[in-house]
């Protein structure tokens, strides 16, 4: 794979804390973010999942509160922030409840470039609602940078074949937005089913390593007017080696991406060490493959056996 057009690309994550049911509050953050990284020279700047209509307890929501919080992509906060990162120069990623044609929603993100192109994913596991279709495709995209970009969020990035796709597909920098618990009257929470605390420190590695490519993640956070949740960032080089990251609600997490990194790690290596034909049981459904032998139950009266660790230095007796 060839190396982007660009020696160094400079990006942020920002992990926005959401006032829930109000859009307009979170585009004007939005905007104050875009400020302050055209002010730190970001070329990218990283929001996450679901910041501009953010509800923790999305799940209970009635149908005509999820109703009033989903627009389609070029309603008015995703035109808003597009309008910001032409007027400052810095492409943004936001996270929102998208209305398509003919009414379905989703759980989406849309990433607004300077030049005025939109590109728009649909979470492919979409738990947080009855109402929210899962996504049918992966959204990988070419920039001007000369760097392909790839989004997965939340949960997306939990199964290891959906990053290794938008590899294959030719991305080099994986954008995983990321939505944390959130804040409801009465000390309830609604968490994700993966602990985000796995996604950050072991999993988002792993998938940067594993694949040859830079993962920059931002989880959203809330707040109720008196108590907040959540909020994290991170960036990740080819190599799975952590470049920057914050648990700090509402910070700029900033690093360069070197990325003649890429065409060097390991992960770029595997790639093409592939064999296609080996691994036709990941196109089956179900959740235990059937072509090997079941593993036999162990006879009655087997007898227990114990081991021993021997030290190197230590004579066997």
């Amino acid at each position: 794979m060839s190396c982007s057009a660009v020696a160094s690309l400079r990006v942020a994550a920002i992990p926005l804390v959401s006032r829930p049911g109000d859009p307009p509050h979170d585009v004007a953050r939005i905007v104050d973010g875009l400020a302050l990284a055209a002010r730190d020279d970001i070329a990218l700047a990283l929001f996450p999942e679901v910041c501009l209509d953010s509800h923790g307890s999305m799940a209970k929501l009635h149908r005509a509160d999820l109703d009033a919080l989903a627009e389609p992509l070029d309603g008015p906060s995703i035109s808003a922030v597009a309008d910001a990162v032409e007027r400052l120069g810095v492409a943004a990623g936001v996270g929102f409840v998208e209305r398509a044609a003919g009414g379905r929603l989703f759980n989406s993100y849309a990433v607004c470039l300077p030049d005025g192109a939109r590109h728009c994913h649909r979470k492919l596991h979409a738990f947080g609602h009855r109402r929210i279709s899962n996504g049918d495709r992966f959204t990988v995209f070419d920039t001007a940078w000369g760097v392909r970009v790839g989004i997965l969020i939340g949960d997306d990035n939990s199964l290891v074949e959906n990053a290794r796709m938008t590899a294959l597909m030719g991305a080099t920098l994986l954008l995983a937005p990321h939505r944390s618990a959130g804040v409801k009257r009465g000390g309830d929470r609604s968490t994700q089913p993966v602990p985000m605390e796995q996604s950050l420190r072991c999993w988002l590695p792993a998938r940067a390593a594993d694949n040859g490519m830079f993962v920059v993640s931002s989880e959203g956070g809330e707040t109720d007017g008196r108590e907040r949740s959540g909020g994290a960032g991170m960036i990740v080089d080819p190599y799975g080696r952590v470049l920057a990251a914050s648990r700090a609600a509402d910070a700029l997490i900033a690093a360069d991406l070197e990325m003649g990194l890429i065409d060097e790690s390991a992960g770029q290596q595997w790639l093409m060490a592939r064999r296609p034909e080996l691994y036709g049981l990941l196109t089956r459904s179900g959740h235990h493959a059937t072509d090997f032998e079941p593993r036999r139950a162990a006879s009655r009266g087997a007898v227990a056996i114990s081991f021993a660790q021997v030290g190197r230095d230590r004579p066997i007796r």
